[in-house]
């Protein structure tokens, strides 16, 4: 992290600070996109100087990278903890203490590096689109390093953009209320390696005379979901436009809940007692109707 890029004076001002925070992350974003279109297009053959050039003052051009950032809802998180991590100690306007910070500061930089490659997947999958003004060229160049075809890719790039749009109006507001962070963490796991069924139809023998052999376990890294208790009043009073509405809405719907249980209890009783007095009756008559011709008493 580039965290001693940071101005070392630590009275700056919560927006000047917050600035050289997002700016801290933008300027990481293009660099490592770029250092990953370098390493797989030299797997793949040579790297095309002048559409990689293109491919940066695009990304340069483009203020849309720090706004799929922000739609995380995270970014006071971050600045808290970029903060932390500069100067030791927390900001005076800050959202966190230290101890949190420093209890939860492990998964709070996994979840920025995850996001930070979530944006550089988003930032691929716009200059793959049809509807980019160069998917023709990376297409035909060595960077056509995704194997999909374009309606499942289109399919992909519209799943996503839905997901941007749901989490950031809806899911990151629920995430406040609640009081939580949803961040996503790498966690470790040991899998058994499946055996080549060509060498145990070779070495079949071994199964029979020898040892049985052990089974190899290999370690996996794997992005899991972790969801960190944080109060966030502050975000929440700090809301607007349809963000904030929904965040009413959800109010609302926790005072009238309770009011909408009672009603709909009252009206299944009285429905549940009328279906069984009406239900009750009527058979009842049916009985009395049918054993008086048969003359039962």
């Amino acid at each position: 992290m580039q965290v001693r890029n940071i101005s070392g004076s630590s009275e700056l001002d919560g927006i000047r600070r917050l600035q050289v925070s997002t700016a801290l992350i933008d300027g990481l974003i293009q660099p490592a996109f770029l250092k990953w279109i370098e390493e797989q297009t030299l797997e793949n053959g040579q790297i095309n100087e002048k559409l990689m050039e293109k491919i940066s003052s695009k990304i340069r051009e483009d203020n849309r990278n720090l706004k799929r950032f922000n739609r995380f809802g995270k970014s006071e998180l971050y600045l808290d903890m970029l903060f932390f991590l500069r100067f030791g100690s927390v900001r005076s306007d800050g959202y966190f203490d230290a101890k949190f910070l420093a209890e939860h500061g492990g998964k709070i930089l996994e979840d920025l590096i995850i996001s930070l490659t979530d944006v550089i997947a988003s930032i691929y999958l716009e200059l793959m689109s049809v509807d980019g003004d160069m998917c023709t060229e990376v297409v035909s160049s060595s960077l056509a390093l995704c194997s999909l075809s374009t309606k499942e890719l289109q399919k992909l790039r519209n799943e996503v953009a839905i997901n941007w749009w749901l989490h950031q109006y809806f899911e990151s507001v629920v995430s406040m209320y609640e009081d939580r962070f949803e961040l996503y963490v790498l966690c470790r796991k040991k899998c058994e390696k499946t055996a080549d069924n060509q060498a145990e139809r070779t070495n079949w023998w071994r199964f029979a005379f020898g040892k049985p052999s052990v089974p190899t376990l290999l370690d996996y890294v794997y992005i899991s979901p972790f969801s960190l208790p944080a109060r966030r009043t502050k975000e929440l009073r700090a809301l607007t436009g349809w963000r904030y509405y929904f965040s009413l809405l959800l109010e609302l719907s926790d005072i009238a809940m309770p009011f909408v249980r009672a009603a709909v209890s009252k009206v299944s009783t009285a429905v549940s007692y009328f279906w069984v007095s009406m239900i009750g009756t009527s058979l009842g008559l049916i009985f009395s109707g049918i054993r008086q011709p048969l003359g039962w008493r």
